[in-house]
């Protein structure tokens, strides 16, 4: 009889099967044709200043003579943010698990993890050439790139643990390790899987910016040679295939994400209850004080060792001494500068919020849209941002407004991310009693969706303001007029080390600070939604 029912209700779900596969991929076929179309009628009427081309004409340089330079430079760049994913993506779930661990250690292994992120490409990646040399650099850069992002991932996934078990565990004398290795670790993995979906176009833009820096191949070398003489075939080509391995680390990811989610869930952090935190405002503020100062006296020790010992030009690197005295000496460009790039990212971060979880609850409720959307989205997102600028500036001027356009691009993704990963995880038993009460498919978003995915968006806002900072800065360094950008691009080409570093170091104390505020801003949002 089982067989009878078995290969009964097998028929009807053969008949449904193709309409099953429309409704799934119609939308993003449609989506990506409306796309092709308007890139076939912008690159045929030369929109952008003739840095649009059409389909056509971006394959051609990888089907044509040159076709061995790019399967070689794709081959160099992956192979390159392949291993920089690795090194990073361990490195960081080694620090988030020992910051889990020791919780005494949490708060400095937190500071430098923010330190990591606020490091500014332009700034790292020529001391980094100059250390490692050439060859490893790139990889040095896009480590450095992915650290954060699954950094962040692992320790929201180890906090999300339920606490009810997690008090069960302890009340039965179980000891902290066997703690984190039974029920943290498990839990954590689609947090992580979303840190790494984040951090692969991370790893792959942070390789191709290190290549810019004197590389003997690789996609980067590409994309400068398209920008430097202008061929935008060239360019496009180049951006293609970094998309194209992009997308595939993403649909990767993706998949795996799909899997751990059924197998363990999608939880989100918990905060500690107010009976726990007794720690007065004045003494966390001192904490905080104290942490990040004995962090910035010993990377300052480092930085003078190193210096000494490795006998570092100072036409490299300038003593700390000598940046100091031009912090000092002239502190109102500083924070001129400062506050031009906060305005920058401000404005970016804004926009990108917006923007990101409106198109992550317009995908939520409406599958055409999602499905023709969320495809083009993946697409940008795994693009390099460098690859972006020259077309971006062609479209938009070399303005500020520019770079708040492509800073909001950056911000963007984190945000739609982390929303949508919350809007798509499962309620379990509350979806059943909405739905046994006769509740409609809005009072089910409106009440158990919505509230659910809250502290999913703090947790891509906290991710994205620091980025934010990150990409004004990066934006200003290359087509900007005014910020911390400007003031590094400017001293580094005329060879002003003390005033390049000493603008480098700016850029990373706003940056942790609008870190530790969206941080700060985050707890608050777990403390009342979770």
């Amino acid at each position: 009889m089982s067989i009878v029912r078995s290969a009964v209700a097998g028929r009807p779900s053969r008949s449904r099967l193709p309409r099953a596969a429309v409704s799934a991929w119609g939308p993003a076929l449609a989506g990506g044709a409306i796309v092709v179309v308007l890139w076939i009628v912008g690159g045929k009427h030369g929109w952008g200043s003739g840095m649009i081309v059409t389909p056509s004409e971006a394959l051609r340089p990888m089907l044509g003579d040159s076709r061995d330079v790019y399967v070689r430079a794709t081959r160099a760049t992956a192979w390159e943010a392949t291993r920089g994913l690795v090194i990073g993506s361990v490195l960081a779930i080694v620090a988030a698990a020992l910051a889990a661990a020791v919780p005494s250690l949490r708060r400095g292994i937190g500071r430098l993890a923010a330190i990591a992120n606020a490091a500014p490409w332009v700034a790292v990646a020529p001391c980094l050439l100059v250390v490692l040399g050439r060859g490893r650099g790139p990889t040095a850069v896009a480590a450095i790139a992915v650290f954060f992002y699954v950094f962040v991932a692992t320790s929201v996934g180890l906090a999300a643990a339920p606490r009810a078990t997690h008090d069960v565990l302890t009340s039965l004398g179980a000891p902290r390790r066997l703690r984190l290795f039974a029920l943290q670790v498990p839990t954590s993995l689609p947090s992580i899987v979303d840190g790494l979906k984040l951090a692969a176009p991370a790893a792959l833009a942070g390789a191709i910016f290190g290549e810019w820096y004197g590389a003997e191949r690789g996609l980067g070398v590409l994309l400068i040679s398209g920008m430097q003489s202008g061929r935008a075939e060239r360019l496009w080509a180049a951006s293609l295939l970094s998309a194209g391995c992009g997308l595939l680390a993403f649909a990767a990811l993706a998949l795996v994400r799909r899997l751990l989610v059924r197998r363990y869930g999608a939880l989100v952090a918990q905060t500690e209850p107010a009976s726990r935190r007794t720690a007065s405002t004045a003494a966390r503020v001192l904490t905080e004080v104290v942490t990040s100062a004995a962090i910035a006296a010993l990377l300052v020790l480092a930085w003078y060792t190193w210096i000494e010992t490795a006998d570092v030009s100072p036409l490299v690197v300038p003593r700390p001494s000598r940046v100091w005295s031009d912090l000092t000496e002239s502190p109102g460009e500083y924070v001129s500068a400062a506050l031009a790039t906060l305005g920058t990212a401000a404005i970016a971060l804004l926009i990108g919020v917006c923007f990101g979880i409106a198109v992550a609850v317009a995908a939520a409720r409406v599958r055409t849209f999602a499905g023709a959307a969320v495809p083009v989205i993946v697409v940008m997102a795994a693009t390099p941002l460098v690859a972006l600028f020259p077309l971006f500036a062609r479209i938009f001027g070399y303005a500020p407004g520019t770079v708040r356009v492509l800073a909001a691009t950056m911000v963007f993704f984190p945000v739609f991310v982390y929303t949508r990963s919350g809007l798509t995880a499962p309620h379990g038993a509350a979806e059943d009693v909405v739905g046994a009460l006769g509740g409609s498919s809005w009072s089910r978003f409106r009440l158990l969706t919505l509230p659910g995915a809250v502290p999913h968006v703090a947790s891509g806002i906290r991710i994205a303001a620091g980025s934010a900072v990150i990409a004004a800065v990066v934006g200003e360094s290359l087509i900007g007029r005014h910020g911390l950008g400007v003031e590094f691009s400017a001293a580094y080409r005329n060879l002003e080390l003390p005033r390049a570093f000493g603008a480098a170091i700016v850029i990373i104390v706003v940056s942790v600070a609008v870190f530790a505020a969206a941080g700060a801003a985050e707890r608050v949002v777990h403390a009342r939604w979770t």
